[in-house]
């Protein structure tokens, strides 16, 4: 089991705008990283090592903490889309596992499919029995999955809105577990390169296939009978418009209020005088 999870602050971000973009519908994506295992034991407490200790109070010699470091995360296509419940096909499991690999090869760093996200719309960012037994599914797989709900739209008794962040495993007996959770600049993460920002073309080319596939199942359905066509596709033209004041828009906004700000920043540094470890990291 997990003790802490690590979040990059570009992945929540990312998250967070994966979730906000519709209250009526859960969204889902996997999350991309890697889970190690630092000792937490010392046989000498008390010079001040923070220690676990058995039963009995003495040292453990092998206490061990399992600590995730989530840098990147997928979007994926939806085959269940409900406003409480949410799920993806087996086969987008190997897809995210494809994405890993070549997240491997920008950040120089091992990546591995490590969690799943998902949103609570309107509702509290606890796990529900099947958010639960989703996860008891997933750790099966592997033993440190993590699993985090984004609670968007949600109001609590006082009327103000609220968006919160919740860690979780699932335990014996398919028990709740909450895990801690701790968000962190990109840069801190342990990575030699940092990954490619490109979440936003993920969001708009899923949402994009999801509604294809909407109409898909529309025209097989209802054997293109010419109104439900007609509906479909107007239901589709709204989807995509709401999409791109949702998304797009703001991702354009976002780029061009950034690009004078990057471009002194580059000036600035263009003109500083070489730093020694700068050198050194390139001639590495």
């Amino acid at each position: 089991m997990l003790s802490k999870v690590r979040v990059a602050d570009t992945v929540v971000q990312s998250c967070l705008t994966h979730a906000l973009t519709t209250e009526q519908e859960e969204v889902m994506g996997l999350l991309l990283g890697q889970i190690s295992t630092t000792s937490s034991a010392s046989l000498f407490p008390e010079v001040g090592f923070n220690c676990k200790t058995n039963r009995d109070g003495f040292p453990c010699s092998d206490a061990a903490e399992n600590v995730a470091d989530v840098w990147d995360l997928w979007v994926v296509q939806r085959s269940v889309r409900r406003s409480d419940r949410v799920e993806i096909a087996p086969e987008r499991l190997a897809d995210a596992s494809e994405e890993a690999e070549r997240c491997t090869a920008t950040v120089k760093t091992p990546t591995r499919v490590i969690g799943w996200y998902h949103s609570h719309p309107r509702i509290t960012p606890y796990p529900s029995q099947v958010d639960l037994n989703s996860q008891l599914t997933y750790q099966s797989l592997e033993s440190g999955w993590v699993g985090l709900i984004f609670s968007v739209f949600y109001k609590d008794p006082s009327e103000k809105s609220a968006v919160s962040i919740h860690c979780f495993q699932t335990g014996p007996d398919c028990s709740h577990k909450m895990v801690e959770v701790e968000v962190v600049p990109i840069t801190q993460m342990p990575l030699r390169s940092l990954p490619n920002c490109d979440a936003t073309c993920q969001l708009l080319r899923v949402f994009q296939a999801e509604v294809e596939a909407a109409i898909e199942l529309v025209k097989q359905r209802c054997h293109e009978a010419p109104n439900a066509m007609k509906t479909a596709y107007a239901l589709r033209d709204v989807q995509l418009f709401s999409l791109e004041k949702l998304v797009l828009q703001p991702a354009l906004r976002c780029l061009n209020i950034s690009i004078s700000e990057l471009e002194k920043k580059v000036a600035k540094l263009e003109k500083a005088p070489a730093s020694p470890v700068v050198n050194d990291l390139w001639s590495t």
